[in-house]
C-alpha cells in the first residue's frame, strides 16, 4: 500500500460510501452526503477553510477505472468539503438551506488550496483491503484495534490536572479498586462535585488535606490519606451522593461528619511535613506483602473455541430453539463467525418470545396509539419486558446489567444494534472475541429464561 500525494481534482467520491445509499454519479454522491450530514458538513468545511486537513489523518484511496483518478474510500466528507471550498460555484448547484449556503460561501473566501494540496493519501490494492481498514476505524473501539474514545477521566486529564483530578488519580493508582469500580469511576462525570468538596477548607481539614499552588497536600501517611478520598470518590462514582447533596458548605460538612470510622483518616498520625499526593508511590504505603508469600500460578483454562462454553447447559424444551443452542455450542468460533453471529441474534429473539408467551403471558404485539394498528414489538422492547417480568418474580436488576447495558450502549458486546448489524449491515463483520463476550454478558439472562 504505497503512500500518495494527490491533487483534489484527481480524487473521486466513493459512490458506494456506507454513509449514503448507492449514488449514481459524483454529483449525486455529493448531494447525498450533504443531505445526510447537514450542519456537520458545514462545520467541517469551515474548519478546513481555516486550518486545513488534520495532520493525523490521511485519505484511503483505490485506483479508479478512469486514468489518473482515485476513488476516496475513506475521507469522503473532507474531500467533498475541499472541492466545495476550492470551487465555490458548486455551492449553488446543491439543495441546502440558505443559511448553509451563506456559511459555505463565507468559508470559501478564507480557503487556500495550498493548505490541503497535495492531499496525503494511501492507496490500497482493492476494495476488500480498504474495507478492512475502514471497518476498524468506524466500528467502535473493537477491543483497542479501532479508535478508543477518551473516558470522562481521560478528558479531564487532557484539560489539566487540578487538585480534584490529583485526588482521583491517587485513588485510581493506590485505592486497591475492583475492575467494576475502576470502570464506574472512568465513565462517571463528577470531577466538578469533587472539586467543590475539596475547595472547602473545613472539608479538607476534616479529612487531612490542604491545597497550595494548585497541589493537593497532606501530612498523613499514605495508607491513612487514601481512606477518605477513596470513600468520597466511590460515593460520587456510585451515585451515593451527587451535586445536590453537597451544594452548600453545611451539606458538605454534614456529609464528611457522617463518614464511618473505617473511612476516616487518623489525623493523630500526621507527620508535620506536607507532601503532594501526586508524589506518593507504592513504597509509601505501610501495608506490604510479606516477603515469604509466593504467588501461586493459576492454571490456564483451555482456549475458548465455541461461543457457548461447554459448561453452559440450558433446559430448552422447544425443539427448534434447542437445535440452535446446540449449534451455538458446537460451531467453531474461528471458522463460523458469520453463522454464529446470526444464530446468536435468532436465539435471543426466539428465547425471549418463548418466555414472554409461555411464562410471563405477555403479548408480543401492541396497538399503535395514533393509527390503532396492531404492530409487533421490536426486540429491544421484548428484552426489556422479559427482564421486567424476571425482576418482578424476584431476580435482581443487577443480574442483567450485561444485557441492559447492551441496549443503551452501541459499543457494548451485547448491543442490540450490533446484533442487528451482523445480519443487515454488509460492512459489519463479527469478531470471535466480541461474540464470546456477548454470550458471557447474556448467559445469566438465558439461564433465568430457561430455568
Amino acid at each position: 500500500m504505497p503512500p500518495k500525494s494527490l491533487k483534489l481534482d484527481s480524487l473521486e467520491l466513493d459512490l458506494e460510501n456506507p454513509r449514503i445509499t448507492l449514488a449514481t454519479d459524483q454529483r449525486d454522491a455529493m448531494q447525498k452526503i450533504l443531505s445526510e450530514q447537514k450542519v456537520k458538513l458545514v462545520n467541517l468545511a469551515e474548519s478546513i477553510a481555516v486550518r486545513g486537513f488534520s495532520p493525523m489523518d490521511r485519505c484511503l484511496v483505490l485506483r479508479s477505472e478512469r486514468a489518473n483518478r482515485f476513488i476516496v474510500l475513506e475521507g469522503n466528507r473532507r474531500i467533498f468539503c475541499a472541492k466545495l471550498l476550492k470551487n465555490p460555484s458548486l455551492i449553488h448547484t446543491f439543495t441546502m438551506p440558505e443559511a448553509f449556503r451563506k456559511r459555505l460561501e463565507k468559508a470559501s473566501q478564507k480557503f487556500d488550496p495550498k493548505n490541503v494540496e497535495p492531499v496525503d493519501c494511501f492507496e490500497v490494492d482493492d476494495r476488500a483491503e480498504g474495507n478492512d481498514w475502514i471497518r476498524q476505524r468506524h466500528s467502535g473501539e473493537d477491543g483497542g484495534r479501532g479508535i478508543v474514545n477518551w473516558s470522562a477521566v481521560a478528558g479531564s486529564r487532557f484539560a489539566g490536572r487540578d487538585p480534584a483530578l490529583q485526588a482521583l488519580e491517587f485513588v485510581l493508582q493506590h485505592g486497591n479498586l475492583t475492575d467494576d469500580e475502576i470502570e464506574q469511576i472512568n465513565n462517571s462525570k463528577f470531577l466538578t462535585t469533587l472539586s467543590r468538596l475539596l475547595s472547602t477548607p473545613t472539608v479538607r481539614s476534616a479529612i487531612g488535606f490542604d491545597i497550595d499552588k494548585g497541589k493537593l497536600l497532606t501530612q498523613l501517611p499514605a495508607d491513612e490519606a487514601i481512606k477518605p478520598l477513596k470513600k468520597i470518590v466511590l460515593d460520587l462514582a456510585e451515585k451515593e451522593i451527587n451535586v445536590n447533596d453537597v451544594k452548600t458548605k453545611k451539606q458538605q460538612d454534614a456529609y464528611i461528619s457522617k463518614l464511618k470510622q473505617v473511612d476516616r483518616a487518623d489525623l493523630s498520625k500526621r507527620t508535620g511535613t506536607s507532601v503532594a499526593i501526586d508524589s506518593i508511590t507504592e513504597r509509601d504505603f505501610a501495608v506490604k506483602h510479606a516477603p515469604s508469600m509466593k504467588r501461586v500460578r493459576a492454571s490456564r483454562p483451555s482456549p475458548r473455541t465455541t461461543v457457548v462454553p461447554k459448561s453452559c447447559k440450558l433446559k430448552i424444551t422447544t425443539p427448534k430453539i434447542a437445535d440452535i443452542f446446540e449449534e451455538l455450542r458446537s460451531l467453531q468460533l474461528a471458522k463460523h463467525k458469520q453463522a454464529i453471529s446470526v444464530l446468536l441474534r435468532v436465539f435471543l429473539e426466539l428465547s425471549v418470545d418463548e418466555y414472554l408467551t409461555k411464562v410471563a403471558k405477555v403479548k408480543l404485539t401492541f396497538i399503535h396509539p395514533k393509527s390503532s394498528r396492531v404492530l409487533d414489538k421490536n426486540l429491544q422492547t421484548k428484552v426489556k419486558d422479559a427482564i421486567a417480568d424476571l425482576v418482578k418474580k424476584g431476580a435482581s436488576e443487577k443480574d442483567f446489567i450485561g444485557v441492559t447495558k447492551g441496549m443503551s450502549d452501541p459499543n457494548h458486546p451485547f448491543s442490540i444494534e450490533t446484533l442487528h448489524a451482523y445480519i443487515h449491515n454488509r460492512y459489519f463483520t463479527p469478531v470471535d472475541t466480541h461474540l464470546a463476550a456477548a454470550w458471557d454478558n447474556a448467559q445469566h439472562f438465558f439461564e433465568m429464561i430457561w430455568q
